[in-house]
């Protein structure tokens, strides 16, 4: 259904743009007397644009089904979505000076946009959503939800599926170790047996998604029970509040108030992989060229202000625990001991509290660090000690999105959830990063980077790239 709207909008856009022409040249362009005009050049590069305006209406999360569903805040987001929509053709018109028209009037756009308004808010509104309600209802379009975990918060999601079927859900029942098969959990919903038997109770039920929403163990734990779960091969989703932090950072699928999280791991999928090794060497050489001056002028400034090369080597673990060198500026004294950061990583991973030495409250960082030298405190505050690691991206043990690569030492602190994050390439930003890198503790970073590995994509790297701008630039920390 998200890509029929998509097709909805799709229409709607260029329709728009084509009355934007229509009422800015009446009466040049003459549909009636002259359908030619449909197909004429210059309406292709309209349409084409109209296809990308669908990854900014993706951005502002228009296709997320608790967003569609509603009437003052997808309107919001439609206005904002087509504002970028706008400057974004604009923009790109005037640099490259095509097509003609549109520079000679931007009256096009202004019209356009009016229109696009209408149509789109008509089309999902007072179309797609009367549909897609009056389906969910009907059940001709819902999915069966098994629910892991007969707790309070798999309690509270059972009442919601209950009373409001507004999202096309139906549920089947409970899994749970903890609770005797066939036990009542809610209203007629009964316990259909543990978590080993989850593959035949998904055949027999014909469960379409499982939705995991356990609050009261470990991660590890947490996570064995989603690998479970995943491997019958069906949606999974996580309400819990150890994935709390997710929902704060990233704007994910809500069941009415309640954020799941998707866990779809998919790392085998060779069209993901390829298009993402293709934009690391692509954004990877961009990088390189954009910023040659500052490479030379961050060189000279490491040559003057201490001895020792200018770039930092060092062994980091890869994806599936491989070795490979691992390059930054120098920001430190040559020969520096790492038993404070050693100390300090240790405390970090085991006990999850921040720096001694200065340690600031709420800030996960070491802090005060003698061995940085006076170029390598500004380096390392803007970020610019990692640009040699687009080296290590065209080298292909790097990827530009991913976990921070892990040292040998931090590795061994490890729990084997952990270990989970060592799945996939390493990255030189993440979600981590563009999060509050410095304000998360450690586990909030591992379960960043598992939500990260569940749902790598292309789109999803691109927009990590395009938020990690504004964190270098201002330190300002955006939510997807």
């Amino acid at each position: 259904y998200k890509f029929i709207l998509a097709f909805f909008d799709f229409f709607s856009l260029a329709t728009a743009f084509f009355i934007g022409l229509k009422v800015r040249f009446w009466p040049c362009i003459d549909v009636l007397n002259n359908p030619g005009y449909l197909i004429h050049p210059f309406y292709w590069p309209l349409l084409f644009y109209s296809f990308l305006a669908i990854s900014i209406f993706q951005y502002f999360n228009l296709y997320k089904k608790h967003i569609f569903i509603t009437l003052v805040q997808q309107q919001i987001l439609i206005i904002k979505a087509l504002v970028i929509i706008s400057l974004g053709y604009i923009l790109l018109s005037f640099t490259l000076r095509y097509p003609k028209y549109l520079i000679d009037s931007r009256l096009v756009i202004a019209y356009s946009t009016f229109s696009a308004f209408i149509l789109v808010s008509v089309a999902r509104i007072f179309v797609f959503r009367p549909l897609f309600l009056m389906f969910s209802k009907n059940r001709l379009i819902h999915r069966r939800i098994l629910i892991v975990g007969g707790g309070e918060s798999g309690k509270l999601v059972a009442a919601n599926i209950a009373t409001d079927n507004a999202y096309g859900v139906e549920l089947v029942g409970f899994v749970d170790d903890n609770i005797q098969p066939r036990t009542k959990i809610f209203g007629s919903y009964i316990n259909l047996g543990n978590i080993d038997e989850i593959d035949n109770i998904v055949e027999i039920y014909r469960v379409d998604e499982i939705v995991v929403c356990i609050s009261n163990v470990s991660h590890s734990r947490l996570m064995e029970i989603v690998d479970r779960c995943k491997s019958t091969r069906k949606p999974v989703e996580v309400y819990s509040d150890l994935y709390e932090i997710v929902s704060k950072k990233v704007e994910i699928e809500r069941f009415k108030n309640f954020p799941l999280v998707r866990m779809n791991y998919f790392p085998n999928d060779w069209f993901n992989l390829i298009f993402k090794r293709l934009i690391d060497i692509f954004g990877s050489l961009s990088a390189l060229i954009l910023f040659s001056p500052f490479l030379l002028a961050i060189t000279i400034a490491i040559k003057l202000d201490s001895n020792g090369p200018v770039i930092f080597s060092q062994k980091r673990l890869g994806r599936g625990g491989k070795r490979f060198t691992f390059y930054k500026f120098r920001s430190m004294y040559v020969d520096s001991d790492d038993k404070i950061h050693r100390e300090y990583l240790e405390n970090l991973i085991k006990n999850g509290k921040q720096a001694k030495n200065g340690g600031v409250e709420g800030v996960y960082k070491l802090t005060n660090d003698p061995r940085i030298t006076r170029v390598g405190k500004f380096i390392r505050k803007t970020s610019l000690d990692e640009l040699p690691q687009f080296f290590n991206v065209l080298k292909g043990d790097m990827s530009i999105v991913g976990p921070r690569p892990a040292l040998p030492y931090e590795y061994e602190n490890y729990s084997d959830w952990h270990r989970e994050r060592l799945k996939v390439l390493p990255g030189i930003t993440g979600l981590w990063q563009i999060s509050g890198r410095n304000s998360l503790t450690f586990e909030d970073m591992v379960v960043l980077d598992i939500f990260y590995i569940e749902n790598m994509s292309p789109w999803f790297d691109v927009q990590i790239m395009l938020k990690t701008i504004p964190v270098l630039l201002f330190g300002y920390r955006c939510t997807f």
